[in-house]
């Protein structure tokens, strides 16, 4: 068994506030600061801001206006900019994409290389310069782990760049960060972290270690969103937990249909990464039930005096009244119906291969056909 995490997490309410501390505490001279554009107008964002400042009047500072997941093109663009300055070190503050971001320019810092020349898995790359990550969004995991998502446009394919010098040196997460964002891409950066731990519950990589973190992922954030008080600071510190654990399993186990169905969709049509994952995720898990894949028994907490069977069916239950709850759309919207459901289906498959071999049971072209068959 084999097992690993490599970021030191620091979390509280208010600790972004300290993110200058850390920045002293790692031996940062020059740090330089990619945030989102979406926190320019979070008063509490600017007091952080404000206090790296204080401590460092050299700090570069870039505000990614970026829409969507970054291309390796816009990657090269921020990439170059922070060249020009030289910093240190650097601090990511923002969604999923905004951190990624941090994680390839703090690899080109020290690779004077093109960026798509990174794509994939890298191998014989120097160390990047020192990162700090400060997730605004609770869901993606992104703060903690070292993978980092980017689209080749030519392609129009995810690819990212998966080295493990990736892993931030640290990461700050502050519950009281993402209370300004949107309610629904609070729910989507959730539902993406629910993604992550029934896909690496299942995976056939999975290791009893990974499971206990698939496991608590699942059920610290599944409860947050059934409570529906996500205003509340203790329900972000549950899906800040929930994120750290569901991306913890995801790299030690692997993926599976649920995350290749949304890194397909989501690209073709420029649907957020966790609420592509929520589209199917219900879908497949009720597919693999139907199956006999009774072990889903083990994320339900009331599991217990009755069968696998019946824990499992009433965990499904849950979901369909969840998904109620949140508004969560089928492919309809998107342009799918019974008549083009095959085509999405041959070309999952064929594009899907890696992360179909992923699911508990076989899962093939016709599953594929059964699973969008509930969707549109």
């Amino acid at each position: 068994m084999n097992f690993f995490l490599s970021t030191d997490l620091c979390i509280g309410v208010n600790e972004a506030l300290a993110v200058h501390e850390h920045l002293q505490a790692l031996g940062i001279k020059k740090p330089g600061i990619v945030y989102d554009a979406s926190l320019t107008g979070s008063l509490y964002f600017q007091d952080v801001l404000r206090n790296i400042n204080a401590c460092y009047s050299n700090c570069v500072v870039y505000c990614n206006e970026f829409r969507g997941e970054p291309t390796y093109a816009h990657l090269e663009n921020v990439a170059e900019f922070f060249r020009r300055e030289s910093p240190d070190g650097l601090v990511a503050i923002g969604g999923g994409s905004t951190i990624d971001l941090g994680k390839g320019v703090a690899l080109l810092l020290t690779n004077n290389v093109p960026a798509l020349s990174l794509k994939g898995f890298p191998k014989d790359v120097s160390d990047p310069v020192p990162l700090i990550t400060v997730p605004s969004l609770l869901g993606s995991g992104a703060e903690a782990s070292y993978n980092a998502v980017f689209i080749d446009e030519a392609e129009g394919r995810k690819l990212g760049i998966n080295s493990r010098k990736n892993f931030p040196k640290r990461s700050v997460i502050d519950p009281r960060l993402s209370m300004t964002a949107p309610m629904e891409s609070v729910i989507a950066s959730a539902m993406d972290s629910l993604v992550h731990c029934v896909d690496s519950f299942g995976s056939v990589k999975h290791t009893p270690l990974s499971r206990i973190f698939s496991i608590e992922g699942f059920q610290r954030t599944f409860y947050a969103l059934q409570q529906g008080q996500l205003d509340r600071v203790e329900s972000r510190l549950d899906l800040a937990l929930g994120s750290i654990c569901g991306v913890t399993a995801l790299m030690n186990s692997g993926d599976g249909p649920t995350n290749g169905f949304a890194y397909y969709v989501g690209v073709k049509h420029k649907v957020p990464h966790g609420l592509a994952g929520a589209i199917f995720l219900k879908e497949v898990m009720r597919y693999n039930h139907n199956q006999g894949y009774e072990k889903y028994a083990m994320l339900n907490p009331m599991h217990t005096g009755v069968s696998a069977r019946e824990a499992t069916a009433e965990l499904l239950e849950q979901m369909d009244s969840l998904y109620r709850q949140l508004n969560i759309p089928t492919l309809t919207p998107y342009g799918y119906g019974k008549a083009n459901k095959a085509e999405l289906a041959r070309n999952a498959a064929m594009a899907l291969s890696g992360s179909f071999a992923g699911n508990p049971v076989e899962f093939t072209e016709e599953s594929a056909n059964i699973v969008l068959d509930a969707l549109t």
